[in-house]
């Protein structure tokens, strides 16, 4: 279903990455990680010190949990819940095989809660497939990485391999988020936090980059508020 939208880059990212194609002139250029100077910073004479921001400027970074849990979905079964709010809670890097085996147990069982083995078979599907695409993501951030070398010394314009790379995965990331219901807000904002970190990465790492790239946050705000963490209790 949903899961397959993000798939195909992985197979074509991962030819791409092994041809050797020479550098092209490409609008994206590689950025040294950190740059001494990014094109977005401002000038020198109008940074803030850390020092100088003031108490209010950090108290307003805090971020305010709440329990209000009306938009999950309503699971009765009691190991498809567990499973569920498991995997929820769980980074998605990488899916432990006893989670893994949990939920896979759960969607077997015969159960009346055929809504809730549903709920849970569409957030397995989306951990898969965020775990295989966010592989793809890292090796992206790695090869940009070994061409910047480990100052930035090599600076310089981006291989039109992996500057078509970067935009598949851009495109594939945000028509997997556009896939997502109305119903399925909980789900969006899961793939968001998980993901999205991985797409700044690549981000940072390259100037010229498209206006579009603003859209990607590091942690989803749409849906349910609250932490993951808090519902595995």
């Amino acid at each position: 279903m949903m899961g397959p939208v993000l798939r195909s880059l992985s197979y074509s990212a991962r030819r791409s990455l092994r041809s050797l194609p020479s550098a092209s002139a490409a609008a994206f250029r590689l950025r040294s990680p950190p740059p001494p100077l990014l094109p977005f910073a401002a000038p020198a004479a109008h940074r803030i010190p850390v020092s100088d921001c003031s108490l209010p400027l950090m108290l307003s970074l805090r971020r305010t949990f709440s329990v209000n849990t009306s938009q999950l979905p309503h699971i009765t079964d009691p190991d498809i819940e567990s499973a569920f709010k498991d995997l929820m809670a769980m980074s998605w890097d990488e899916l432990p095989d006893s989670l893994i085996s949990e939920t896979k147990k759960a969607l077997s069982k015969s159960t009346d809660d055929k809504a809730g083995q549903e709920a849970l078979a569409n957030i397995f599907r989306a951990a898969e497939a965020s775990v295989e695409f966010g592989a793809v993501l890292v090796s992206l951030r790695m090869a940009l990485d070994d061409l910047s070398g480990v100052t930035g010394e090599n600076v310089a314009p981006l291989p039109a391999y992996l500057e078509d790379a970067v935009k598949a995965a851009y495109r594939r990331y945000m028509t997997y988020l556009d896939s997502f219901g109305p119903d399925e807000a909980y789900l969006r904002k899961k793939v968001e936090t998980e993901l999205g970190t991985k797409m700044i990465h690549l981000k940072m790492r390259c100037s010229g980059i498209g206006s579009e790239w603003g859209k990607i946050t590091l942690l989803g705000t749409s849906g349910i508020s609250g932490s993951y963490v808090e519902q595995r209790a």
